[in-house]
C-alpha cells in the first residue's frame, strides 16, 4: 500500500530565502538564454539546476507510520522520526500548524501547509491510536516564529 504524504514548507523566513535563491537561478538561466540566439549549453545546465532545486523544495513532507511521524526535510540532517505518542500539542492556524514535542530540539516546530493538505493531515493524525496530544484550533497562529 502506498503511504500518504502531506507536503509542507518551512517557517516563513526560511521559505522566502530558499525560494528567492531558487528563482534567482531561473532568472540567471533566462539571462544566459537571451545572450545567444541558439540553444546554449550553459543556460540549459543552469536551467537544469533550477529544476533540481525546485524538486528539492517540494520534497518536504510528513508520513504517518505505525508509531512514527516521519518529517522528511530538504537536508538529511534536518529529517526527523518522532513517535506519535511524544507529540504534546498540535496548534492549527489558518495557514500553518505548530507541533510541540519533546523529540524536537526546540520543543516546537512550525510547518506551513495548504488548506486541503493541512486538513487531511489533521484528520489522519486524529485517527492514529497512539496520539494523546491536544489539537488546538488557533486562528491567531501566524506563519512566522516569534522568539
Amino acid at each position: 500500500m502506498k503511504k500518504k504524504v502531506y507536503h509542507w514548507q518551512p517557517e516563513l523566513s526560511t521559505a522566502i530565502i530558499y525560494w528567492s535563491c531558487t528563482f534567482g537561478i531561473l532568472f540567471l538561466s533566462l539571462i544566459l538564454t537571451l545572450e545567444y540566439t541558439r540553444p546554449y549549453l550553459t543556460s540549459n545546465i543552469v536551467l537544469g539546476i533550477f529544476f533540481l532545486f525546485t524538486f528539492l523544495g517540494y520534497n518536504r513532507y510528513f508520513i504517518i507510520e505505525d508509531k512514527w511521524l516521519i518529517i522528511h526535510a530538504l537536508l538529511p540532517v534536518r529529517r526527523k522520526k518522532i513517535t506519535v505518542s511524544a507529540i504534546e500539542t498540535i496548534r492549527v492556524g489558518p495557514k500553518c500548524i505548530e507541533i510541540k514535542s519533546s523529540d524536537f530540539k526546540e520543543d516546537t516546530q512550525m510547518f506551513i501547509m495548504r488548506k486541503k493538505t493541512k486538513l487531511a493531515f489533521i484528520e489522519a493524525i486524529k485517527q492514529h491510536e497512539l496520539l494523546s496530544a491536544k489539537i488546538i484550533d488557533d486562528p491567531e497562529l501566524t506563519i512566522v516564529k516569534h522568539y
